[in-house]
């Protein structure tokens, strides 16, 4: 058995947020996790499945160090989040968390080739070794031969595959997904999915957000969210 950490580990995780934005100061507080807690070994693809509203986003975003739990113990690649400043928590979601996001978030005025280097020269890395590392991972989902496209003059399949490569292109051990399909045609998320499958390794980690039963059908283990609480989870020990 893997004596490895947890590459995720979460121990009673809640997530609030506060009243609503109106003229009622008093507005009631949303928590949109309510005690989660679970443990994603390293090489699994994990499923996160659920009705809107039930914190799969939240969830996602919390393991991404995108956001904060307003309290429990939340580690990533045995890191306590917690006890991370802002600077070290720029640092691992730069070099050990690949997002892909449903809504792509390519920069308009680069060219494919240009976003894919992106997250590589942001690390510091040289510029020659950064521009090979994103051609061969082009070339890997298919569009080598569309590096010098910006994102208007790409199918919203191509920029969604744009987007897997450069979350892969600094190969980080945990990559997540939200919503990766839910913009494509059923053909192009067949595409991407297969992208994202293979992405999962025994050294990478991957965890999908979903309403696609498709991904849930390949995964791993598949997590069922409600109101803001793991209801069902098929990789939960006996």
């Amino acid at each position: 058995m893997d004596a490895a950490p947890p590459v995720v580990e979460l121990v009673e995780v809640r997530k609030r947020y506060g009243g609503a934005l109106d003229d009622d100061a008093g507005g009631t507080p949303v928590e949109a996790l309510r005690g989660v807690s679970l443990t994603i070994p390293r090489g699994q693809l994990v499923a996160i499945v659920g009705p809107s509203g039930s914190g799969k986003s939240t969830l996602l975003h919390l393991v991404g160090a995108l956001d904060r739990p307003t309290s429990g113990t939340l580690r990533v690649h045995g890191e306590d989040l917690s006890k991370l400043d802002d600077d070290a928590l720029t640092r691992l979601r730069r070099d050990r968390i690949g997002y892909v996001f449903q809504f792509f978030n390519l920069l308009p005025t680069l060219s494919a080739l240009e976003n894919v280097m992106l997250p590589a020269l942001l690390s510091g890395r040289a510029s020659p070794e950064v521009r090979a590392a994103a051609l061969a991972h082009l070339d890997a989902v298919g569009l080598g031969k569309r590096a010098a496209h910006r994102p208007d003059q790409l199918s919203g399949g191509e920029m969604q595959r744009v987007a897997v490569a450069r979350a892969l292109v600094l190969d980080p051990p945990l990559l997540l997904a939200d919503e990766p399909t839910g913009n494509l045609d059923t053909r192009t998320g067949d595409g991407v999915l297969e992208l994202l499958v293979g992405a999962r390794s025994a050294r990478r980690t991957v965890v999908l957000v979903t309403h696609d039963p498709r991904i849930a059908a390949r995964a791993d283990r598949v997590l069922t969210l409600k109101d803001g609480v793991v209801d069902a989870d098929s990789g939960a020990a006996a």
